[in-house]
């Protein structure tokens, strides 16, 4: 349910943020350049609010009944860095 609202949210949110040619600039590309030009920005701006959305691994029921549900570590963060302890229990 929630990624059916954050689509169309991140398109609006894209579409928001594209800025229309100014009238007195001269059509380099023409309508072609402005529409490719205005998808780079929709799928840059995807692209981040995707990583901004923070992931999990899969749930792991423990032996006791726990759930435990991970975050993923976002590529160059070292976990040991964290403030979690995970060896106390």
């Amino acid at each position: 349910m929630r990624g059916t609202f954050l689509l169309p949210a991140g398109l609006a949110l894209g579409l928001a943020l594209a800025q229309p040619a100014a009238a007195t600039e001269p059509e380099a590309g023409g309508p072609a350049e402005t529409a490719r030009e205005g998808i780079e920005l929709l799928v840059k701006a995807l692209e981040e609010l995707i990583q901004s959305i923070p992931q999990y691994e899969a749930p792991v029921i423990l032996d006791n009944g726990d759930i435990l549900i991970r975050r993923k570590w976002p590529p160059g963060t070292d976990p040991a860095d964290s403030e979690v302890d995970e060896t106390k229990a």
